[in-house]
């Protein structure tokens, strides 16, 4: 409501890529463990996967691409490309990885994503496709589904809705702050 009377408080990227990259990456480091648990413990699968509960890179990287390709949906491509100039190499360095490595590699899943996303046509679905392949998920379906190839829509479900938490939210940001550059 005072964002209406005063106008909305201006942030710029540099101010806003430390919390973007640090709460994001916490969100994972926290979160990952609670899928592990629940991928090993889905009823929809034949066996356990046994995913470690610090075996999160992949899923970091899968998160981190989904959230850099999701300020496209609400910024121009120029301001997208402006913010992502910005966030990457904080992110790369969050990683704790070699700084040219992580960043081809997230340029990679970036990439990987956006080819999911073609034919899923939703990006938080193509994040929980991502997993699915990444962890090689597949493997531990039921027979049924193994010959499909394709995840069970029980736990591409229930994989959506947990992956849909980890995407920044921009909308409510934005109700709030102006991003300048």
């Amino acid at each position: 409501m005072f964002s209406k009377l005063f106008g909305k408080k201006k942030k710029t990227t540099q101010d806003i890529a430390p919390d973007y990259v640090s709460l994001i990456h916490e969100a994972t480091a926290e979160g990952f463990p609670i899928i592990a648990d629940l991928l090993n413990e889905e009823m929809e699968f034949a066996n356990s996967p046994h995913i470690e509960a610090d075996s999160n890179l992949w899923f970091r990287y899968i998160v981190f691409a989904g959230n850099l390709l999701n300020l496209e949906t609400f910024f121009s491509p120029e301001e997208a490309d402006n913010l992502r100039q910005v966030f990457i190499p904080k992110i790369t360095q969050s990683l704790g990885a070699d700084p040219e490595t992580a960043d081809a590699i997230l340029v990679d899943y970036m990439e990987f994503l956006r080819n999911l996303n073609k034919t899923q046509k939703n990006l938080v679905h193509s994040m929980a496709m991502a997993i699915f392949q990444k962890y090689e998920l597949n493997d531990y379906q039921t027979e049924h589904f193994q010959k499909l190839n394709a995840p069970n829509p029980k736990v591409m479900k229930e994989l959506t809705e947990i992956v849909a938490l980890f995407l920044w939210n921009w909308k409510s940001y934005l109700e709030t702050y102006k991003v300048v550059a």
